[in-house]
């Protein structure tokens, strides 16, 4: 009986362990750099303003960044362009 009621406690803590992780995440967002004539950057940096929280783009300019619940801004660099901030919006595609 003993042994039972360890083993429920133990799980209800993971649970509720993963649960906040969970929460706790943010979300993904994806999206596309492009150049002003909309060709792909490959290698482009995105990162969450204020973090350190960062990705590069693709062969196809493509990305994937998991945004903490705080991240607001993305901040966005390439070699030789000038660097741009964009508001993180309530959609989870940014190009």
């Amino acid at each position: 009986m003993r042994k039972c009621l360890c083993l429920r406690v133990h799980l209800l803590l993971l649970f509720a362990l993963l649960s906040t992780l969970a929460f706790a995440q943010g979300r993904t967002l994806t999206g596309t750099i492009t150049d002003e004539k909309q060709a792909p950057l490959s290698g482009a940096t995105i990162t969450v303003k204020g973090t350190n929280v960062a990705t590069t783009t693709d062969a196809t300019g493509r990305f994937t960044i998991n945004v903490p619940q705080n991240g607001r801004t993305l901040v966005i660099s390439y070699v030789g362009m000038q660097v741009q901030e964009v508001a993180i919006g309530t959609g989870n595609l940014v190009n």
